[in-house]
């Protein structure tokens, strides 16, 4: 794991330092733990896979003067069941990808990402995603180190996200991936800044964009341009406001590969969602992908379509994909919520019906279920499910 032992070495400092502060408390340190039991389901009439992951987070963060402050945030993971012990019985040639694996990739340019701990049925995972300098002077911010660059607009895909895009499917990552990134930001007024941001990956790749947003007839306007992972020119721009008393907002960008300027085979990538919400607090959500670059014609692979890669430009397999969501509070403690997926271009449909259960103030119960069909058959990997019941308590 490159250079994580400087990090923790780092981090501990940073302790001891806030340890010797007597005067005044200038740190903080809250996070969480959770505990998630997944089910997936193939084919209801046969086996089913059980896994259960404990999930902790903690969050530090250190303010040594005004303008200057640190923030270290880690993930650690203890997961084990039958997912994992399946798994090993299984040879390499014929999984598409082992678990185990994918929850190890590190992109970043920094490898701080590890399995502790590696047997046939259980895996301690434990992850940085979140170390940086941060300097603020005036209007002027200075952020170095791994973050989160959050240019987007709409709530599902992000093709103005050129940093760290992330899975809608991935619900239990509320604080979304980073990037080991150096970023500058100017606020040229209330509602107006500018910025630029280098990132490096893990093939020592760099994206470097510029970025600029201000307030116009009521909306937040933004256009951005800049080269995404040394391979591609892109430019953008994204909106959000209000139609007919609801959100309305979208995202897009052109991808232009740079070693055929000359020719026709950008890829160019949008979306835009509508949101609204009714007086007894009904909130409805709707938003639609296009992706040049996707197929208008495929045969739908779960595996495929789940754990695929994401990036700006390869947000979807598919063409086209409509989603909708729609949440109520039953109750001040209980809230439900139904969202749905729909692609043309393969004929597959997600419905996740989900609740969340306010137990005490910092501790609740969230079931949440995924279930995908499609025309192919699920043995064949063209449908299943994946039920969750999770138990989250913060401090």
């Amino acid at each position: 794991m490159k250079n994580l032992s400087l990090i923790i070495l780092f981090v501990a400092f940073c302790f001891s330092l806030s340890a010797q502060e007597t005067k005044e408390k200038k740190w903080e340190l809250n996070g969480y733990v959770k505990d998630m039991q997944t089910i997936i389901i193939g084919d209801v009439k046969e086996n089913w896979i059980t896994y259960n992951l404990i999930h902790n987070r903690l969050n530090f963060k250190w303010y040594p003067t005004d303008n200057f402050n640190l923030v270290v945030e880690a993930r650690n993971r203890f997961i084990w069941g039958e997912l994992l012990s399946m798994e090993s019985l299984v040879p390499d040639s014929m999984l598409m990808f082992k678990y185990s694996d994918y929850i190890d990739e590190d992109n970043g340019f920094f490898d701080v990402s590890d399995n502790i701990l590696k047997e046939k049925s259980f895996i301690l995972h434990s992850a940085l995603d979140r170390f940086y300098f941060d300097y603020t002077k005036g209007n002027f911010q200075v952020r170095i180190g791994r973050q989160r660059i959050n240019w987007a607009q709409t709530f599902v895909w992000n093709p103005n996200d050129l940093f760290n895009n992330y899975s809608f499917f991935d619900f239990d990552y509320e604080e979304k991936p980073g990037s080991d990134a150096v970023r500058l930001q100017y606020y040229t007024g209330v509602s107006s800044q500018a910025e630029i941001a280098v990132k490096a990956n893990h093939k020592d790749e760099l994206t470097i964009a510029g970025f600029y947003r201000f307030n116009k007839w009521n909306y937040d306007i933004q256009f951005l341009g800049g080269m995404l992972n040394e391979q591609d020119y892109v430019m953008g721009a994204g909106w959000s406001g209000q139609i007919l008393k609801g959100g309305f907002r979208g995202e897009l960008s052109y991808f232009q590969p740079k070693e055929n300027m000359a020719d026709t085979s950008g890829i160019f990538v949008s979306s835009i969602g509508y949101d609204y919400t009714f007086k007894n607090s009904l909130f409805l959500q709707f938003e639609a992908l296009y992706n040049s670059n996707g197929s208008s014609d495929r045969t739908f692979n779960l595996q495929e379509f789940y754990y695929q890669p994401l990036s700006a430009k390869n947000l979807s397999l598919n063409e086209l994909t409509l989603f909708g969501m729609a949440t109520y509070p039953i109750s001040p403690l209980i809230n439900a919520s139904f969202s749905g997926m729909y692609s043309p271009n393969d004929k597959s449909l997600y419905l996740g019906p989900g609740g969340t259960f306010s137990i005490s103030d910092n501790f609740d119960l969230n079931v949440s279920t995924q279930v995908f069909l499609s025309e192919q058959d699920a043995a064949l990997g063209g449908g299943g499910a994946f039920v969750f019941m999770r138990m989250k308590w913060s401090f």
